[in-house]
């Protein structure tokens, strides 16, 4: 007659004596095997498929960005420089791009980047206040003289006031005569009494 066993790992199953080592070979879930990709884990049989699937670091997963194939170990590494991820601007503009067009978005667009005033003036500006800057407080803007019309840098207004030939002045007598400086020397030769 033939002899009842149950498994000696414990699963539960019970056999005839001859067919335990077919058992153990291939059906037993608790006999501890090797990982088939690679990784060296032991576990038992009945794990496997979930390590496989779920856990190895060696099993291969596409990126989601680039679909490129990795194993899952360098999966993170690759993430961290993948050109086709979604990243936010590094200046914080609120931008989102891939990253393989974050150089082009700070040469190009960021608002962010700061720049040299191109009038000279030495200033370091953001491009979003560079235009601000440029027409309406550097000082070396060119703006135009209310009282000649020409054009003079605003650091040189000043400057430029006291020597208006367009501006009106008064008599340095104190005759109370006004008039354009360019005509204070007629006045004072010619029509001031004092």
């Amino acid at each position: 007659p033939k002899m009842e066993v149950s498994c000696g790992l414990s699963c539960g199953v019970v056999m005839y004596r001859e067919d335990m080592t077919q058992h153990l070979s291939k059906d037993c879930g608790l006999v501890e095997e090797t990982c088939t990709l690679g990784c060296e884990v032991r576990l038992p049989r009945q794990e496997l498929s979930s390590h496989l699937r779920d856990k190895c670091e060696l099993r291969v997963l596409a990126c989601e960005h680039c679909k490129e194939e990795f194993t899952s170990r360098d999966l993170c590494g690759h993430e961290e420089k993948c050109p086709k991820m979604e990243v936010s601007c590094e200046l914080k503009c609120g931008k989102i791009m891939c990253r393989e067009n974050m150089t082009q978005h700070l040469e190009q667009e960021c608002g962010l980047v700061e720049e040299s005033c191109k009038l000279g003036c030495g200033a370091k500006i953001t491009r979003n206040e560079l235009k601000i800057h440029v027409t309406e407080t550097c000082e070396q803007r060119l703006i135009q003289c209310e009282h000649c019309e020409e054009s003079v840098k605003s650091c040189d207004m000043t400057n430029h006031l006291d020597v208006c030939p367009k501006m009106e002045v008064t008599c340095e007598l104190n005759c109370g005569v006004i008039k354009r400086r360019e005509n204070i020397a007629q006045h004072l030769e010619q029509e001031c009494g004092l």
